[in-house]
């Protein structure tokens, strides 16, 4: 595949592909983070998942109507390497293992997707807050200075939990009140990883 790739560097804010566009290619995320997301029927956004490096995203539409499910968003400045549909589809052709890694993959985050999406149901906004920092973390790491390494926006926050930005706000602050967690700008430390955990699992 890497002799048919082309990259591209994108800056923050830049829309990679947008929702029900015909797809291109597939495209893999080398450096900065991409936010998936829908926008829904009242205007609001709700954030299917956060790429990072190595991640491939704008991928299930090729095997589906061939439509993106969502759009993408640069949130950290990226390097995004992509390689046409025709290339995708020639290897899917010519290569079994390839056909079967790529719908391995597409299967797997479909399942990852759900459970996440039933588990959020199932939890108040402040048990799918405690979640959404503890995936976070997990899913990013820490920087030096102990704050998750990825910065948010709380409309963005909003959009991972799927909660409206007035309840994540109150619910944020409340959490540095507890001393669970500190907010500098858009970042978060987490600081009582333990109660995030018994809160996350359900409180009664």
């Amino acid at each position: 595949m890497d002799q048919y790739k082309s990259v591209l560097q994108l800056k923050r804010h830049k829309t990679l592909f947008y929702e029900n566009d015909q797809v291109k290619g597939l495209h893999c995320v080398r450096q900065g983070r991409i936010k998936l997301f829908k926008t829904l029927n009242d205007g609001s956004v709700q954030i299917l998942k956060i790429a990072k490096e190595s991640e491939l995203i704008g991928y299930r539409g090729l095997l589906g109507n061939g439509k993106y499910i969502a759009s993408a968003e640069v949130i950290e400045d990226a390097v995004v390497c992509f390689i046409p549909k025709e290339r995708i589809f020639e290897l899917i052709h010519q290569n079994l293992s390839f056909s079967l890694g790529l719908m391995s993959k597409i299967a797997g985050d479909i399942s990852e997707a759900e459970l996440r999406s039933v588990n959020f149901l199932q939890k108040s906004s402040r048990e799918r807050l405690a979640e959404a920092l503890l995936l976070l973390e997990k899913s990013f790491g820490t920087s030096p200075d102990g704050f998750i390494d990825l910065m948010l926006t709380r409309e963005e926050i909003a959009g991972y939990t799927g909660m409206a930005v007035e309840t994540t706000i109150r619910l944020l602050y409340a959490m540095v009140e507890e001393g669970l967690v500190e907010l500098y700008k858009k970042r978060i430390k987490i600081l009582d990883r333990n109660k995030l955990l018994d809160i996350s699992k359900a409180e009664d």
